[in-house]
């Protein structure tokens, strides 16, 4: 198997495309791992996400799409609680940022796993799960992800007393 390099392949892209200036990704030297201070299976877990999800309130001919609760302490934050006890069938994908060749993103549970972190609870694997999962707002501001939705994220985390986060990028 080869390994592609997604960054490498979005700057051919745009240099082909006649762009003058490459897009600066955010590059970190050292990743904010911390070594959980117990086993996982005494641990509770949240789930945070940048997929587009939103709950639907009824089953109705119309159903209803309601984007969560954004819980975000300050007014431009964009963090949005997603209840953990969420039927999977009450979820759905809203956005079409994703490759639709190869998803066509119908299984949540592909890129918001609920059932398999359920399961694991279940199973003694993790120990709970956080009342809320948390659903970020993509954003192409180093500044704004830094500034302010890390730092409320962090803080839904410990209000929520989370000892592990399972980061799930889309």
């Amino acid at each position: 198997m080869t390994n592609l390099s997604y960054i490498d392949l979005t700057q051919q892209w745009y240099q082909r495309k006649g762009q003058p200036n490459f897009y600066r990704y955010a590059k970190h030297e050292d990743g904010p791992f911390t070594r959980p201070i117990k086993p996982l299976a005494e641990s509770r877990l949240v789930m945070i996400s940048s997929a587009g999800i939103e709950i639907v309130l009824d089953d109705g001919p119309d159903p209803v799409p309601f984007k969560g609760i954004n819980i975000g302490a300050k007014e431009k934050a964009e963090v949005f609680a997603i209840p953990s006890d969420t039927p999977k069938e009450k979820l759905r994908y809203i956005t079409g940022a994703h490759n639709r060749r190869e998803s066509d993103m119908l299984d949540i549970d592909a890129f918001f796993p609920v059932t398999r972190l359920r399961e694991l609870v279940a199973e003694g694997v993790i120990g709970d799960l956080a009342a809320n999962h948390l659903r970020i707002r993509p954003s192409y501001s180093r500044r704004k992800t830094r500034e302010l939705d890390a730092p409320e994220v962090l803080r839904l985390c410990r209000e929520q007393a989370v000892d592990v986060a399972l980061c799930v990028p889309i």
